[in-house]
């Protein structure tokens, strides 16, 4: 009885481990993801598996990891025939499935071996690891003090009015992108939450700070400025990392960005903000999907092309968003301020910065105030268009007071804050 006791816990601790692989090269997947490829398994027959990116090595502590052991034998029978080193992995338990990233054998091309892979009946998708950048302007301005009486975004939005009706309390956001620096003086009593999917070392960055900075900046604290919507929960999941290069800016791939998506669906979060655009991602599109199917709201921001293009701006459902003034013309777009929005940088400064990702940043808190005054998940969009002149930005107190049955409470004719150079 002891032996076969004994013998059953050797097969549950194996039940338990994952591939055998060698620590990833993780400078090589950023510096070259073309010679990468994700792959994924049918693994309806898992145990439960953790929180996405809870999976032993790589992405968090030692959790059981999910994953049936015919899902196991496939995955090592896949990595021998095509000579493929299994590098991250992960079962995404929403989709049912298994997903592993592969780096390619030196003797292949990637379209080969995908046009192979997706003729393997083993094989529930392959696609390339995509890389992804986020969707901010590093302009420089002459300004390098914190201007708090200069946001003439929130004054173009109607946020002061709307502020007397909602502020954002009991709307959750997921900020997928870089680091956040928390530790900044005018983040302190706000609601973020930090969750890090990297795989490296939580480093925080200027773009998920400003973004972050945007919605969430404590209000009424006789410091800096204040979020669009700062009574919001946020959680921060970082996905992206800034290239040495240019800090300004930052990178994802394919399966960050769904460590992190699968995340914000099982958090419940109410919107999840994708400051960041790149090409068409057949697993994060099933993702995005599968949130919106459970009335997540999705903003992402318009790639610089001026089209709805690409990952994540093309999925239906979606909204859309881009800097009014840029003069793009692509349809069902809404429009925010996106040009020299004031918000906060690291450390414990505040800066003008531009893009269509502080224009989307803009809509997610605005968003947030809706939703927090009983705005149906269904509703926002179509509200945000009714209410929204054509070319012109969202107006949230406009939104709100038309939720009204006595609008004084929110006039929706602000008066638009402007600065000089």
């Amino acid at each position: 009885m002891k032996r076969l006791a004994a013998l059953l816990a050797m097969l549950m601790i194996a039940g338990c481990t994952q591939l055998t692989r060698e620590t990833p090269n993780e400078d090589l997947i950023r510096a070259h993801p073309e010679r990468f490829v994700v792959i994924t398994l049918h693994n309806a027959d898992a145990m439960p598996s953790a929180r996405a990116g809870s999976s032993p090595r790589d992405y968090g502590a030692a959790t059981p990891y999910g994953l049936a052991p015919t899902t196991r034998a496939t995955a090592h029978q896949i990595a021998r025939y095509y000579k493929m080193t299994p590098v991250r992995e992960w079962p995404i338990a929403l989709l049912s499935i298994h997903c592993i990233v592969f780096e390619m054998n030196d003797g292949d091309t990637q379209p080969d071996l995908l046009r192979r892979l997706r003729s393997d009946a083993r094989v529930e998708s392959a696609q390339p690891l995509n890389a992804f950048v986020t969707l901010g302007r590093a302009d420089k301005t002459p300004y390098d003090d914190p201007y708090i009486g200069l946001q003439g975004s929130l004054a173009t939005m109607g946020v002061p009015q709307a502020h007397a009706l909602s502020r954002g309390k009991g709307v959750s956001i997921a900020v997928i992108d870089t680091g956040v620096d928390t530790s900044h003086a005018d983040f302190a009593g706000s609601h973020i939450s930090v969750s890090n999917f990297t795989g490296q070392r939580l480093r925080p960055a200027a773009h998920g700070t400003a973004v972050t900075g945007i919605i969430a900046a404590t209000g009424g604290n006789r410091l800096g400025i204040v979020g669009v919507a700062p009574e919001a929960d946020v959680h921060a999941l970082a996905a992206c990392w800034s290239p040495p290069a240019n800090p300004s800016q930052a990178v994802c791939d394919s399966f960050t960005l769904a460590l992190a998506l699968a995340n914000a669906i099982e958090l419940k979060a109410n919107i999840v903000n994708l400051s960041l655009g790149g090409p068409s991602d057949p697993l994060l599109r099933r993702l995005v999907e599968h949130g919106l199917a459970r009335n997540m709201i999705v903003v992402a921001a318009l790639p610089t092309t001026g089209e709805a293009a690409g990952f994540p701006s093309e999925i239906p459902g979606v909204v859309v968003v881009d800097a009014v003034g840029h003069g793009h013309t692509a349809r069902d777009v809404l429009l925010a301020p996106g040009t020299d929005v004031l918000t906060l940088i690291s450390p414990n400064g505040y800066d003008f910065v531009s893009g269509s990702s502080m224009a989307a940043a803009n809509v997610s808190g605005g968003i947030a105030l809706l939703l927090s005054h009983r705005v149906k998940p269904a509703e926002v969009r179509d509200l945000l268009v009714q209410t929204t002149p054509v070319g012109d930005s969202i107006n949230l107190c406009a939104a709100l007071a038309s939720r009204q049955v006595n609008p004084q409470h929110c006039q929706p004719t602000v008066s638009r804050a402007s600065r000089s150079d």
